[in-house]
């Protein structure tokens, strides 16, 4: 058994150079959140988790932080209103007494913007540190809107001003897409969210480098700019229609199956992104990772190690990861292959092989993905429920 003074976390951002770390959730929560990890344990084993979180995330000096940027969206900024209702209902209801004549629905989306500024704040060290290309924070326009792309437009102009360091996160769908392309022409950071293939990665990619091609032309400054392209690894494999599409091809969809699906398209779209050749600008981000599929692994994770990506992980798979890890050996595996057995299977099942495929999809159905309405349905609740909590707010105040 082996005894590790580096958590797991801190050793997979050391499997290669251009491996990042981002915190998936506000970065408002880190404190209460490290709180309850430290809960978990006692003795010497608390000292070392304190340890652990200081490197993750120390308030204390932010620009030394492993963590490198931030990924937030509705169901996130959800919670943030009840993991901390103390520090976030005094901005809540200021924007509520500040802004009398507005509707619910603007009233949340002050909400959203405040809470994404206070979190800002905490990059920002680490943004000017290192020359504006770590400490981005990511800003989500509504998901109810993902084409409309007029005021999805009015939506990222107005985050963008928030900070510096906000990267805008816009849909992948076909309108989505053309934003990206609208607002990397004018220098705007963006993430690619809402993106669960290799179809839509490619589409993301041809339209940041179309959008870097017109800045240029006029003469955009990008020295504050950059591109990542989220794949959700997890979503894509969990739809029912996989399950079906399995059945109909005489495939049993089995765990591990499952959950290689997501490091497969993540492993060919990693290769597509860094293949000079072809001129793309967008770094790889990864999230939703699940463990599995075994007891004591998480291939999410593991076998994508060391890629020149990013890898944003949420709270509760940052604890599963570090316990499930916390004796294992973290090393480089993205560019190893997805075992023969496993890649005969999968390519035999319709449902991946659309996924799979770099122009599997048609940019106009993007929007029809079982996993694409899932997720989107899912973050528009979300966004509901800020509403929500700013009409109770509101009868609290105003009674």
């Amino acid at each position: 058994m082996t005894v590790y003074e580096k958590s797991a976390m801190q050793r997979l951002s050391e499997t290669s150079k251009d491996m990042e770390l981002w915190w998936d959730s506000s970065p408002l929560i880190f404190k209460a959140w490290s709180k309850e990890m430290l809960k978990k344990v006692s003795g010497k084993e608390k000292d070392l988790m304190a340890k652990w979180l200081e490197v993750l995330f120390n308030e204390e000096k932010p620009e030394d932080t492993l963590f490198s940027g931030v990924t937030t969206n509705p169901i996130l900024t959800r919670k943030v209103l009840d993991l901390i209702p103390d520090e976030v209902n005094p901005i809540v209801d200021k924007i509520i007494n500040d802004n009398l004549s507005m509707s619910n629905y603007e009233l949340a989306w002050e909400v959203y913007k405040e809470i994404t500024k206070e979190g800002t704040k905490l990059y920002m060290p680490l943004f000017k540190k290192s020359n504006y290309r770590k400490g981005y924070v990511s800003a989500q326009v509504d998901p109810r809107l993902v084409t409309d792309v007029r005021k999805m437009l009015g939506q990222a102009l107005e985050l963008s001003s928030i900070s510096p360091n906000i990267i805008v996160k816009c849909p992948g769908s076909k309108e989505g897409i053309y934003l990206i392309q609208i607002l990397t022409s004018l220098g705007i950071p963006t993430n690619a969210t809402l993106v669960f293939n290799v179809p839509q990665v490619v589409q993301v990619a041809e339209a940041v480098k179309r959008g870097h091609e017109i800045g240029m032309s006029q003469g955009i400054d990008y020295s504050q700019w950059r591109s990542v392209i989220t794949i959700m690894i997890g979503r894509f494999e969990e739809r029912e229609q996989y399950v079906e599409s399995a059945k109909s091809a005489g495939i049993e969809f089995t765990e591990e199956l499952k959950r290689w699906t997501g490091v497969a398209i993540a492993k060919k779209a990693h290769i597509i992104l860094n293949d000079k050749s072809n001129g793309y600008l967008s770094k790889l981000l990864l999230c939703s990772a699940r463990p599995g599929p075994k007891e004591g692994e998480v291939v999410h994770i593991e076998k994508v190690a060391g890629g020149n990506m990013v890898y944003t992980i949420n709270p509760e798979m940052i604890d599963d990861f570090m316990r499930i890890c916390k004796e294992k050996d973290i090393y480089s595996q993205m560019d190893g292959p997805v075992p023969d057995g496993i890649m005969n299977r999968l390519t035999k099942i319709p449902y991946f092989n659309e996924g799979y495929a770099e122009y599997g999809i048609k940019i106009e159905d993007f929007v029809n993905h079982p996993s694409f309405i899932f997720t989107r349905d899912q973050f528009s609740d979300s966004m509901a429920g800020i509403e929500e909590y700013v009409v109770k707010r509101k009868e609290i105040i105003n009674p």
